[in-house]
């Protein structure tokens, strides 16, 4: 990989990206001058092996205006579309954890009111017990 390639992937590309950047033969003048569709790019679920992101940057030079637009455009509404599943996820995930945690609260209560049931029957029968054998050292 030549030094110019890498020293403009460190100057131009979140750091978040950059060790994946170097994978790719990327046009030097897109990284200045279009690193948010380099991020895209990279960052793209629906171009997700190695050869199709090579594909895509090796295309670049030879699309117009136009259709770097069109694919910028794509890659964001990808993007946007990924995010909101991703946080409606969590927030079903956070859901379904507070309804375990309440489950398994109410599970943890109805043990121990059973074990104190169990200790008061055990209480109650000893009482019991002592007061039959009172009485009959009474009578």
């Amino acid at each position: 990989m030549n030094t110019q390639l890498i020293d403009y992937i460190k100057k131009y590309l979140p750091e978040a990206v950059r060790e994946d950047a170097t994978k790719y033969d990327i046009p030097v003048n897109f990284i200045q001058s279009m690193p948010d569709l380099i991020v895209l790019v990279l960052g793209s679920k629906s171009i997700d092996t190695v050869q199709e992101k090579q594909s895509r940057f090796s295309l670049l030079p030879l699309m117009n205006d136009e259709q770097i637009a069109r694919l910028n455009d794509i890659l964001t509404r990808e993007k946007t579309k990924l995010e909101e599943i991703q946080k409606k996820y969590q927030q079903e995930s956070v859901e379904v954890k507070k309804k375990y945690l309440m489950k398994k609260q109410q599970i943890n209560q109805n043990i121990v009111l059973q074990q104190t049931k169990a200790e008061e029957q055990l209480a109650s029968q000893q009482d019991t017990t002592q007061a039959d054998a009172l009485l009959s050292k009474i009578a």
